[in-house]
């Protein structure tokens, strides 16, 4: 029997592979993992869900968030009757206005500025609009009331309606354009027939499927239907712009599902993620997590999905509802699962999320003082005084009440470090989930044969927490057969303030392991050394 120690570093190199054998994966990679991510060599705890908002009151469907010139942000909230509210500093004022409230509806939502104008589109309504230093919100004068628009975006000085119902008929492969927009101002004009005006419209009649959604690429638009991509482009007289074909076997799966990083695009197409210059495109999930995202996925509400951008974190967020075996909210009707992307790492992960239906960024205020405020050090990110004085930009989320699984009211969260963060709310407990990893089907071939009878004796973590909790629970276990799941032995807490090693006797062909701790501190899981005993084949 011999014995010999493997080192085992960059934990957070290589991320979670789900697609692909364990067995064929390197050591430091991971076959499963959620609500942590991969990041400078490390596994750490991804962000936890703070209650920016406790009882929001609605069904809600829109997040957008309104960057002031100074100070924080205010969130402009749509529900699905298309009540339209504002949140700032702890509360919610209606900004309907003139507009009438709708029966409920699962339409997606879409938002967009132009000009300092906000406007949100919902396809059975005309857009909506707040003009500039504006309170409420008031239908789209200038547009024809008969005409509805799956998508409103702005490009340039121009907004753009995205399939298109005009008059009781739909033109699905239609982009509608206004005519150019001034400073401060709705567009003037959307009559094609005006020669004096730059509006217009064109037809894409060669695309397979109807249009869903488009967004800016650097100095170009992307138009996305389910199965095609197109280019339109600025080029100015008598054409005002150019189309092409880009991609004709690609396409999106939703509204609100593509975003713009580093003059490139990041799409949740129908069958895959992918990432696109405007010429060529890459799958970013094929042979890693492709077949466990596609696999859960609930076909049936892909119309609750869409991506979210955190720039601080250089993630992208793919929300979607699943019914995959790590589910922590297993009867969500909305998105109950992220797939993350890292593309500074190049890493994936997955992350719980609390029925969620829609997400921005903003710089929301907390106001939490010392007079105001009651809550503890110990469960909010930062201090009461750093809160007043920052104006930190997080991701929000905004979740649906879904009491089968806990989630007691709809609400808006704000994502944040769970130790080291700057958003003055508490942790929502009932959102927030356990940091999860495990690894399987450890073979050490580079050490001994497959076919060696291997022996955990020693494990040596290298992990660091600023949290005063200090325990982490590992798992360890081993399986015979390639196929078989490992048998683990019981829980071993590690605390990493007075232990420096754990024993096991975990023993088989293919070893595993597992890591998990409380879910409410952040921590850095670095590498480890395993003392190993290799006997001859069994």
């Amino acid at each position: 029997m011999a014995l010999q120690t493997l080192p085992v570093r960059g934990l957070g190199d290589i991320g979670v592979i789900t697609d692909i054998d364990p067995s064929a994966l390197p050591t430091n990679a991971y076959s499963r993992a959620k609500n942590v991510r991969f990041d400078e060599g490390s596994i750490t705890r991804s962000p936890i869900f703070r209650t920016v908002l406790g009882s929001l009151s609605l069904n809600p469907r829109l997040l957008h968030g309104v960057e002031p010139v100074s100070g924080h942000s205010t969130v402009i909230v749509a529900s699905d009757t298309y009540v339209i509210n504002e949140y700032s500093s702890g509360s919610l004022t209606d900004r309907s206005g003139s507009i009438s409230a709708t029966s409920a509806s699962d339409l997606p939502f879409t938002s967009t500025t132009l000009a300092d104008i906000i406007y949100i589109n919902r396809e059975d309504k005309v857009p909506s609009y707040r003009a500039n230093g504006g309170t409420n919100f008031a239908a789209l004068t200038n547009w024809d009331s008969n005409w509805r628009s799956k998508s409103l975006r702005s490009y340039g000085d121009f907004l753009l309606g995205i399939n298109m119902t005009e008059s009781s008929t739909n033109y699905s492969s239609r982009v509608r354009w206004s005519d150019i927009t001034t400073a401060n101002a709705i567009p003037g004009s959307w009559d094609a027939t005006d020669a004096t005006k730059s509006a217009g419209f064109n037809d894409l009649i060669q695309i397979k499927t109807p249009l869903i959604d488009g967004a800016v690429l650097g100095t170009v638009f992307i138009l996305y239907s389910k199965t095609d991509v197109y280019l339109m482009e600025f080029v100015g007289g008598a054409l005002i712009f150019n189309f092409r074909k880009v991609f004709s076997d690609i396409g999106i799966i939703n509204q609100n599902c593509v975003v713009e990083i580093d003059s490139k695009h990041y799409v949740f197409g129908n069958d895959d993620i992918y990432v696109h210059d405007g010429t060529s495109r890459e799958s970013i999930c094929d042979q890693r997590t492709k077949d466990y995202i596609f696999g859960g996925l609930d076909n049936s509400k892909i119309d609750r999905c869409f991506v979210h951008w955190s720039p601080d974190l250089e993630e992208v967020y793919f929300c979607y509802p699943s019914g995959d075996d790590m589910v922590a909210f297993s009867d969500s009707d909305r998105c109950n699962r992220a797939a993350v992307f890292n593309y500074k790492n190049n890493t994936w992960s997955f992350m719980d999320l609390p029925n969620v239906t829609c997400g921005t960024i903003a710089n929301v205020n907390s106001s939490g003082t010392y007079a105001n405020t009651s809550t503890a050090y110990n469960v909010i990110g930062g201090s009461y005084f750093s809160q007043q004085a920052n104006f930190d930009r997080h991701t929000l989320f905004a979740g649906e009440n879904n009491s089968s699984d806990g989630i007691t009211s709809d609400k808006l969260y704000g994502l944040d470090s769970a130790d080291q963060g700057s958003l003055s709310f508490a942790i929502d407990t009932e959102a927030t989930k356990a940091p999860f990893a495990e690894r399987t089907g450890i073979d050490m071939d580079e050490l001994v044969p497959v076919s060696g009878y291997k022996i955990i004796s020693k494990i040596y973590p290298q992990v660091t927490t600023p949290n005063q909790d200090k325990n982490f629970v590992f798992n360890f276990g081993a399986a015979d057969l390639i196929a078989n799941s490992p048998n683990y032995e019981s829980n071993v807490t590690f605390n990493a303030s007075s232990d420096h090693k754990m024993d096991s006797r975990a023993a088989g062909r293919y070893l595993s392991y597992k890591l998990t701790t409380s879910d409410n501190k952040d921590f850095a899981f670095t590498g480890f050394d395993l003392d190993l005993m290799t006997t001859g084949r069994r």
